[in-house]
């Protein structure tokens, strides 16, 4: 993705559609405004094989999100778990405006509803 910052974020809907064809289980969410411009708000996105290995990882949860900079800033939170072989292990995903409440309830509930049914 070598053209503008636009493009990319109207590109993610068709490169997560690409990456569902290879990975059936591979989740995402893309929100954005309701006006016919569509702007971006946030995304979620875990992949199947993080989803299937849940189980087999420690029973630690870290979260943390990094700053995105460039000309649309924003937060990358991550949320990630160590294996049995004592390796970082990442589960999820979510491009969100800011490291506010609304954006980590936002991850935290797509990441529960993706990774439930195991012991949390």
């Amino acid at each position: 993705m070598r053209d503008s910052f636009e493009h990319a974020y109207q590109l993610l809907t068709s490169y997560f559609a690409e990456v569902r064809l290879a990975d059936p289980d591979f989740v995402f969410d893309i929100q954005t405004t309701s006006c016919k411009d569509k702007r971006f708000i946030r995304c979620f996105w875990c992949f199947g094989p993080q989803k299937k290995t849940y189980k087999l990882l420690r029973p630690v949860l870290v979260i943390d999100g990094t700053f995105l900079k460039g000309r649309y800033r924003g937060t990358l939170l991550t949320a990630i778990s160590i294996d049995p072989s004592n390796h970082i292990f990442p589960l999820a995903f979510s491009i969100t405006d800011s490291e506010t409440t609304k954006s980590l309830t936002y991850f935290l509930e797509m990441f529960g509803g993706n990774f439930h049914g195991y012991d949390t």
